[in-house]
């Protein structure tokens, strides 16, 4: 698991290349006074870090996730059986026979010479 940063502007330094804060103010669209305040206090308000990553073409996701907003739980979005609930029926059941198949395929080289032979079948049945 990645190491969380919550120093938020060791992120900053790191993703601007030590850019100096007019640049990043000017970059991001954030008043200078404003950055210079997060840069004393050491850490940036949630949408600084959003308008700043974008400025930078950094995904603002991972930017909260190495900022420690979020946790890599939280941004990786739906997980499990919640994500069945977004599937149709059909990728479901595709899914099912993929596994099966896997499971009933031959190892080694016989998986190569039953595919051969499937395709081989395939052909002549066209």
């Amino acid at each position: 698991m990645e190491k969380i940063r919550h120093n938020h502007i060791e992120w900053l330094r790191e993703i601007t290349h030590d850019d100096s804060i007019n640049r990043i103010s000017q970059q991001a669209g954030i008043p200078y006074a404003t950055l210079y305040k997060r840069f004393k206090s050491g850490e940036l308000a949630t949408d600084e870090i959003v308008a700043i990553a974008r400025s930078y073409s950094i995904n603002p996701v991972d930017a909260l996730v190495k900022t420690g907003i979020v946790s890599n739980e939280e941004a990786s979005g739906v997980r499990g059986d919640n994500a069945l609930r977004l599937c149709s029926i059909q990728s479901i059941a595709k899914e099912i026979v993929r596994r099966d198949n896997e499971k009933t395929q031959p190892r080694g080289n016989d998986k190569h010479k039953s595919d051969v032979e499937a395709q081989d079948a395939n052909t002549m049945a066209a």
